[in-house]
């Protein structure tokens, strides 16, 4: 009798999780941003969104909580994973951040990768039309192999744009003089003044757009396998001017370990409807964004193939 009550008590509460599941979402979800409104992972999120309302009828809001180089956003999610309805929406940073020691917790391991939506080649390398050292990417190698590091680059150390810096130095040979700059936003500033060589950012952003749309930026290459086009404009890629350097600026979705595979997968299931959702594939042909539908496992398996490249980059700034 004990054995039928305990059969009995399980299978109820097999049937109660399944059927819970069968209704989530019942509430909002909430896609937690670790960067200040206004930038390309904040647009890229409300976009993602406004896509998941408008395909799976899900009501889906965006916090910002930047800070620590995402380690805000991430230790906040697994202090709180409520049940699946809560994910960090992040970038490739977070494998930089990972690597120089930023974080206390390991992303693969703590985390449940449900997809990754959206890839960015259009990181590029800018210059001031005005700058006379060199007008093009092939003048500024020679310049470079003429004048090793005098050329200034803006980045922060162990950021993304640090570690496309170093690619591009191994792959040509030359050397950069690294310095930092501050935010995107002030290396523009800086650029525009004509008081830096070289800044790394998405050619496809509004500030940065038009001035390249005016003709007062250069965009000497972006790190995508061919060219793009960003309307009159045809941004060249470093591969096809012989510097083979190829970059991804990927975003995904991450959720604490502790939230059941089975609402991931259904997360992820979302991610896949709104890949032909036309309002989004509009905002991703203006961002030069690629609309990607990458199963847990595949964007797994890519976040961790990334790491190691970064890594080998960045061997000499790991301890």
């Amino acid at each position: 009798m004990k054995r039928i009550i305990a059969f009995l008590l399980v299978a109820i509460l097999s049937l109660t999780a399944l059927s819970a599941l069968a209704e989530w979402p019942e509430r909002s979800i909430e896609l937690i941003v670790p960067a200040n409104p206004g930038g390309d992972t904040d647009n890229n999120a409300r976009a993602l969104a406004a896509a998941l309302k408008e395909e799976m009828g899900w009501d889906v809001i965006v916090t910002n909580m930047a800070g620590g180089s995402g380690s805000v956003a991430f230790e906040d999610c697994l202090g709180n994973p409520s049940d699946g309805y809560r994910y960090v929406f992040y970038h490739n940073g977070g494998v930089t951040a990972e690597l120089m020691g930023l974080y206390e917790f390991d992303i693969i391991n703590d985390f449940k990768l449900a997809g990754m939506p959206f890839m960015d080649y259009s990181n590029a390398f800018l210059s001031n039309a005005v700058n006379e050292k060199f007008k093009d990417l092939e003048g500024m190698i020679a310049y470079m192999k003429d004048h090793p590091e005098e050329v200034t680059f803006a980045t922060e150390t162990g950021n993304f744009t640090h570690l496309q810096a170093l690619a591009f130095e191994q792959a040509t040979g030359v050397k950069f003089k690294i310095v930092d700059a501050g935010t995107a936003s002030q290396k523009v500033v800086e650029l525009a003044g004509n008081r830096l060589d070289v800044i790394a950012t998405q050619a496809g952003l509004g500030s940065v757009r038009d001035y390249e749309t005016k003709g007062e930026f250069i965009c000497l290459g972006i790190f995508s396998e061919k060219p793009i086009q960003m309307g009159d404009i045809t941004l060249k890629s470093f591969k096809e001017q012989g510097v083979d350097v190829v970059f991804s600026k990927f975003f995904y979705l991450a959720a604490p370990n502790a939230v059941d595979d089975a609402i991931v997968a259904k997360m992820n299931e979302g991610l896949a409807k709104v890949v032909e959702n036309g309002t989004l594939k509009a905002y991703a042909e203006n961002a030069l964004l690629e609309i990607s539908s990458m199963t847990p496992e595949e964007t797994e398996a890519y976040y961790t193939e990334q790491k190691n490249v970064y890594a080998g980059y960045l061997a000499d700034y790991i301890d």
